[in-house]
């Protein structure tokens, strides 16, 4: 599905949940604003059900955000996301 259209943030994770891959474009300056909708999507969906990620997670994300970090973790849930689709088919 390719289309270009205004969701609310229920919206995008019911795709997501879905099976599609979404992406985020600011309608304004034309931003890839994905990553930071898609952390708000998670922050929200924790709010409301009480779930948040573990604390040294946390740190760790803050301590190396701007380092290797976007780049490893990319790398590195690629092969998690390949192996969890082995693993639950």
């Amino acid at each position: 599905m390719s289309e270009s259209k205004y969701v609310t943030l229920d919206d995008m994770s019911n795709l997501i949940r879905e099976g599609y891959d979404v992406k985020v474009i600011d309608a304004k300056n034309k931003e890839d604003v994905t990553s930071f909708i898609l952390t708000q999507i998670i922050m929200e969906q924790a709010k409301n059900k009480n779930i948040l990620l573990p604390v040294p997670f946390l740190h760790f994300i803050l301590r190396n955000g701007d380092n290797l970090l976007p780049q490893y973790l990319e790398n590195n849930f690629k092969q998690f996301i390949r192996g969890f689709d082995i693993f639950t088919s």
